[in-house]
């Protein structure tokens, strides 16, 4: 009996034992749950807030960054001798020509009549084109006796023409003070005409040097996008978390990177306050009533206001809808405008000289 009780008390003493330890371990494992589940949530919270401070801090940037940039409020161009112009217009060519990321129909045009001319143009070409986008109409210029230089903008005209995203503010501040400097010793009064955002260059060399360019002619000037392909509520996002390189590149559906375009939006806003330029004698304005892709109250406002504040004269045409010409109002790879290229053409020259002319109805 004695055995049996303690068998007993054994037995119980081993229940309670078990029991104990299946408990204690019960609430281990509770404990260790929470604990688990209290460590989950916070992981989750440090991660929704630090989502939710990258997205404030992405907004901040977007629309609070400065458009300023230290490289496009001063220019570093040169006045140059006829001799030291050609040669560097040379070596630009010899470099493109050597470079063979670079299409050859795309490579940097120098046209002169072996010395230095009365009148002198550069001309620059738009966001993802290339110099052959000017080279016919340069021959118009040259013909009419111009020295005519056509620089290839940097990261544009490459067998990858989406690469022209990869353009930076400092390759595009060094590329106009380049080009400036060139064309200054190439004639005695020289100019600049620009179509689309070569049109944005112009009006920043035209803003800068105003001891070299004494007249502007801008096609198609892009300065912001229409209201039609960018809300003007997205335009800060387009500046400033595309142009400062935050986000990665996109393509719109004619393949224009939306980094590029960015950088050339931060182009604009670098511009004098006063939109001053002393010496300043002409700027002429030429968009199409086909254009969807500018904002045309900028393109046609800043130029007319940047003559009026330097005492200039102004004109602005657009080209009729029944030209069926689009946004590129220059190259000949654009069925329309090669059809009425025997009109546009001098059309182009005579606005450049600052004639009152306008286009024959077609």
């Amino acid at each position: 009996m004695r055995r049996g009780l303690i068998e007993t008390f054994v037995w119980t003493i081993k229940k309670i034992v078990t029991k104990l330890h299946n408990s204690t371990r019960n609430q281990y494992n509770i404990l260790m749950d929470t604990s688990r589940k209290n460590r989950i949530i916070k992981i989750t919270i440090r991660v929704v807030c630090s989502i939710v401070i990258i997205t404030a801090l992405l907004v901040a940037a977007a629309f609070f960054w400065p458009a300023t940039s230290k490289q496009l409020q001063s220019s570093s161009s040169e006045k140059l001798s006829y001799n030291d112009a050609i040669a560097a217009a040379n070596r630009t060519v010899s470099e493109d020509t050597s470079n063979t990321d670079v299409r050859p129909e795309c490579r940097s045009i120098i046209k002169t009549h072996g010395k230095k001319t009365a009148k002198a143009v550069m001309m620059i070409h738009g966001v993802s084109a290339c110099p052959q986008q000017f080279a016919d109409l340069g021959d118009t210029f040259f013909n009419a006796g111009y020295n005519v230089y056509i620089p290839r903008v940097p990261s544009h005209g490459l067998t990858d023409n989406k690469r022209h995203g990869e353009i930076t503010i400092p390759a595009m501040a060094q590329f106009m003070n380049s080009g400036t400097s060139i064309i200054s010793g190439l004639g005695d009064e020289t100019g600049v005409v620009g179509l689309s955002g070569g049109a944005n260059m112009a009006t920043w060399i035209t803003q800068y040097n105003s001891q070299t360019i004494s007249r502007a002619l801008l096609l198609s000037p892009f300065y912001q996008p229409s209201a039609s392909e960018t809300p003007s509520w997205k335009i800060p996002l387009l500046r400033n978390l595309y142009g400062r390189n935050i986000l990665p590149d996109s393509f719109t559906g004619s393949n224009l990177s939306y980094r590029a375009l960015g950088k050339y939006i931060i182009i604009a806003k670098n511009y004098k306050s006063d939109l001053k330029v002393p010496g300043l004698k002409y700027v002429g304005v030429v968009t199409s009533e086909n254009d969807t892709a500018i904002d045309k109250n900028l393109a046609v406002n800043i130029p007319k206001q940047m003559a009026a504040a330097s005492g200039a004269k102004f004109q602005y045409y657009s080209i009729p809808a029944s030209f069926g010409i689009g946004h590129d109002i220059v190259a000949l790879n654009q069925d329309e405008v090669k059809k009425h290229a025997a009109k546009l053409y001098p059309f182009y020259l005579n606005m450049y000289e600052g004639k009152d002319v306008k286009l024959e109805a077609n």
